[in-house]
């Protein structure tokens, strides 16, 4: 016998007593190659049975996975299947959670000046919102406590037409509110007077933000630029954005359509700093309850850490 049919001749019979066992239909296994003859030439064929196999295994899972899917449809009327379904199966009661690294989280997201097409590396922005909310880890993301301020800029101190059309900020409001530093010592007075604590021994809360702009680029920015001092907890933040997509496993998105694929609506105006900022805290306090970890997963690199502490001394 020629040697390909020899070998065709034991895979079959390899495949046919792993069939009379019972594994056939539920191993991974299969496609066996055959040879075979047409018109005079070799060529390479697959056994329809393996390939049966497969297809009932496949559809046999895929019904097994509808069946345990709930769809719930969100009020705006888009479905969250995926998500309602993660929520409910990771548990929504506060009991199956682990507990937080921190039990606060302030979430902010500034507004800052800008030109229509200035580009980022072109124009030196200087930040003219600072909002912060906190929201409590511990129990189902209640907002403890809100701090604003508009801020005026010592650079760029006209608003360009475009930046107030864009973040609803008026010149006047600029023109009367603290400079940056200013703002900075208010906020920190504001966090000792809520009872919220940042030493080596006790660190309560974590900042977070939609993405590493907020904290690396605009403040920590700013404040390289003009030797600004600023406190160690703006260093290291939650990066709300990449813990929503690696929780949900979606792509990175913004924060209208983060709050769609939980079922919720932005509220607001948006690029207002203390409305982006509301609504940042509302998916935070979602993802919370839908057992998403929260942590710091962002950082100040090392160097510009040392250059900030070198600046302040």
């Amino acid at each position: 016998m020629p040697r390909a049919w020899a070998t065709f001749a034991a895979a079959l019979a390899a495949s046919t007593a792993c069939l009379a066992s019972g594994f056939g239909l539920g191993h991974r296994v299969v496609d066996i190659a055959v040879p075979t003859r047409h018109d005079g030439r070799r060529t390479d064929s697959v056994l329809l049975m393996s390939r049966r196999s497969r297809r009932r295994k496949r559809g046999a899972a895929a019904a097994e996975r509808a069946s345990g899917i709930d769809v719930v449809a969100p009020a705006d009327g888009i479905a969250s299947s995926a998500l309602g379904h993660r929520a409910k199966s990771r548990g929504d009661t506060l009991r199956e959670l682990p507990p937080p690294p921190f039990p606060y989280l302030c979430v902010c997201d500034v507004e800052a000046t800008c030109e229509e097409f200035s580009g980022f590396k072109n124009y030196e922005h200087e930040i003219i919102e600072f909002p912060v909310v906190v929201i409590d880890l511990r129990g189902e993301g209640a907002v403890l406590g809100e701090f604003h301020s508009y801020v005026r800029p010592t650079v760029n101190t006209t608003l360009s037409e475009f930046c107030t059309r864009l973040t609803g900020i008026s010149q006047e409001l600029v023109d009367a509110a603290p400079t940056l530093p200013e703002v900075l010592e208010q906020f920190d007075e504001w966090r000792v007077a809520q009872g919220l604590n940042y030493t080596e021994e006790q660190r309560d809360f974590a900042f977070a933000a939609d993405g590493p702009w907020d904290l690396r680029f605009f403040l920590h920015g700013e404040c390289s630029r003009k030797g600004i001092a600023k406190p160690a907890y703006f260093d290291k933040w939650c990066n709300i954005k990449e813990l929503f997509a690696d929780h949900y496993h979606v792509k990175s998105c913004k924060i209208h359509k983060m709050l769609q694929l939980q079922g919720m609506k932005f509220e607001g105006r948006l690029h207002s700093g203390i409305d982006d900022t509301r609504n940042i805290a509302r998916i935070a306090a979602k993802m919370r309850l839908d057992g998403a970890p929260i942590y710091c997963n962002e950082a100040l690199p090392k160097h510009m850490r040392a250059a900030a502490l070198a600046e302040q001394d």
